[in-house]
């Protein structure tokens, strides 16, 4: 499975570098397809998508998004300040880290939202290795701890919207969504 992750700014991919003689380049143009090499010529991966500011490099083991200001025209595609095995190592300490937040965030009485962060479903009861017990409405609901996330205001969520966690609970199917 590909770890995807926002791993960090162009300013800071440069900040976390070694440190060489970087000038301000100007933002290079990135299209879906290029290779993208590491300061030494090797290949780090393809860009998988470009939108708003972020080009994600996919490496074949993870998926990262990067700032386009990270970039610099190289020959044959697009380099960055990182080699492949940087930036797998990158993504990877970052997605433990994440999961390491969320796992001390799961504590009793944690209020648990919607994957919209519209609704709250519930608060944490108890946790195990594997289990997250909701209390919701006075009923207790067991979660694997892959159903929870940590959405970007730092509140604890869960990966179905309040209509599909409704229907898991009452053991019937979520509505379809309108449009």
């Amino acid at each position: 499975m590909k770890n995807f992750l926002t791993l960090m700014t162009g300013a800071a991919l440069l900040a976390a570098t070694p440190a060489v003689a970087q000038e301000a380049a100007p933002t290079v143009t990135a299209e879906v397809g290029m290779k993208v090499y590491g300061p030494n010529g090797g290949e780090v991966g393809t860009v998988d998508s470009v939108s708003e500011g972020a080009v994600v490099v996919d490496t074949g083991a993870h998926k990262a998004a990067l700032g386009t200001n990270a970039f610099a025209k190289a020959e044959n595609g697009l380099s960055i300040m990182m080699t492949k095995a940087d930036l797998d190592a990158a993504v990877e300490k970052a997605a433990a880290d994440a999961q390491a937040k969320l796992l001390a965030s799961l504590t009793p009485g944690t209020e648990v939202k919607s994957v919209t962060g519209a609704a709250v479903i519930g608060t944490v009861k108890e946790k195990d290795e594997q289990y997250v017990t909701v209390d919701h409405d006075g009923q207790p609901v067991k979660l694997p701890v892959a159903a929870f996330m940590t959405q970007p205001d730092g509140a604890v969520a869960i990966t179905m919207t309040e209509a599909e966690f409704t229907a898991a609970v009452n053991g019937t199917q979520a509505p379809a969504p309108t449009e």
